[in-house]
């Protein structure tokens, strides 16, 4: 069986997640793969635009995390 290794990135807006997760790709290639929390926000067809405009996406009530895991 293959070793796998998990790297989890966390941090703030414009902390450099999105930087250090391109570099990584650019050092490790085909063998890396990312999964991005930011692809599973949870949806909200019920609501409108507008009010959906008013949803803080910034919390982590926002993701859906079973759906991602």
């Amino acid at each position: 069986m293959e070793d796998i290794l998990v790297i989890g990135i966390a941090g703030g807006s414009g902390s450099g997640k999105t930087t250090l997760m391109k570099n990584l790709l650019n050092k490790f290639g085909d063998v890396a793969t990312v999964l991005s929390h930011d692809n599973y926000y949870k949806r909200h067809d019920e609501l409108t635009y507008e009010e959906r405009c008013l949803l803080n996406y910034d919390e982590p009530a926002a993701f859906d995390t079973d759906l991602m895991v």
